[in-house]
């Protein structure tokens, strides 16, 4: 049985509303007694932002959006929640929140930021009145028809990163199994590994059963600890795919150590010089494009899928990669760091060549993939 929408939202706003009953809304103009200027929900999952990645970068969108446009975007953070009931925490208790009136009308637009919210909407009766609700991260295959969508497909630059960096072994950390964004990236990442190196990626580790993993950096710390003391003298390439607990990852690092990592959703190149090249994910550009679309038209496209060879993806590169060019000498066996024993020295011009020679190839796969 479908839940209304309206009980969902009723839910987050009583919660919001309850928590700044002080607070004077900020007066809206109005023409004629009907105000119809834009107005927008955004709603963020439980694990919030705080990830250095993501979720930070669709929080910093929705802020400079709330600066330019004030007293028009409300911005909240769900608590623990299943498919029954969705509880309702305040993210910036500064920002006024809107009446259920105005929840209402044709002129809001209700952003649910990540596919955490993918059951409860997909589970929901169209809401009441005009409302336009947008999920973020979500291809809209078998969407409702009152649900808009909107994801940036990451399966054609996983599939990058993988065939880039085929002269080592790899491994992969995930959040959880069975997630609609990480999958993709997984699947990516290995097929294109696959592809060029003719052999399966070393494992997979998931972190969590749930999106409990996408917290979890202390045990994505210990995964990376425990490759590189079981197995220090072999290279190995770290792909993260955990949100906020990449940065475990990243922290586990050893300064001399034949293992790199790969940076995911933003540019990681300041957090180590074993970070060849980071995935930017331009989420906030994205999303910026959703507010200020909405705010000049109230208009909004169905479904929208873009991936790599758009603005969206870009691949950055680490110019102080290994900038200390030390190698274990592997011929004379000696278990001493000299400085260019190593016959490959890997610079960024070395990763810009990969870069060019996979590209292509990557973007057809993923055209492929998606069939956007």
């Amino acid at each position: 049985m479908h839940k209304p929408l309206y009980t969902i939202l009723l839910g987050l706003l009583c919660f919001a509303c309850f928590s700044c009953e002080k607070k004077v809304p900020t007066p809206l103009p109005e023409e004629e007694g009907i105000d119809d200027t834009p107005k927008f929900l955004v709603i963020f999952p439980p694990n919030g932002p705080g990830d250095n990645g993501y979720l930070d970068k669709v929080l910093s969108a929705v802020s400079r959006f709330s600066i330019k446009y004030p007293g028009i975007v409300r911005i909240m953070q769900t608590s623990e929640f299943n498919t029954d009931s969705l509880g309702g925490s305040l993210l910036l208790p500064s920002i006024d929140f809107m009446t259920m009136d105005e929840a209402q009308d044709d002129t809001t637009l209700a952003i649910f930021v990540g596919t955490e919210f993918k059951e409860i909407l997909y589970n929901s009766d169209a809401p009441e009145g005009k409302l336009k609700v947008l999920l973020l991260e979500d291809d809209g295959v078998g969407a409702p028809e009152w649900l808009h969508t909107g994801k940036i497909d990451r399966y054609g630059a996983s599939y990058l990163a993988g065939a880039m960096v085929e002269q080592q072994r790899a491994v992969i950390i995930a959040a959880m199994p069975g997630d609609p964004v990480l999958e993709p990236s997984i699947e990516g990442f290995k097929k294109g590994y696959e592809s060029v190196k003719g052999r399966e990626v070393d494992s997979v580790y998931y972190l969590a059963d749930d999106f409990t993993g996408f917290t979890m950096q202390n045990r994505a710390r210990a995964i990376v600890d425990s490759i590189q003391l079981n197995d220090m003298f072999s290279y190995y390439t770290v792909f993260p795919l955990a949100g906020a607990a990449n940065m475990g990852a990243y922290n586990g690092l050893y300064e001399e150590t034949l293992m790199q990592a790969i940076g995911v959703d933003n540019d990681y190149s300041s957090i180590s010089d074993n970070i060849p090249f980071s995935i930017n994910i331009g989420i906030d550009r994205f999303v910026q494009d959703y507010l200020e679309g909405w705010h000049a038209t109230q208009q909004l496209p169905k479904r929208r899928v873009v991936g790599l060879g758009s603005e969206y993806v870009q691949i950055v590169f680490n110019e102080t990669w290994n900038s200390n060019d030390l190698f274990f000498d592997w011929e004379d066996g000696n278990m001493e760091w000299d400085e260019g024993d190593w016959d490959i020295v890997l610079r960024s011009e070395f990763w810009k060549q990969r870069y060019n020679q996979f590209i292509d190839k990557a973007i057809e796969e993923e055209k492929t993939y998606a069939r956007y």
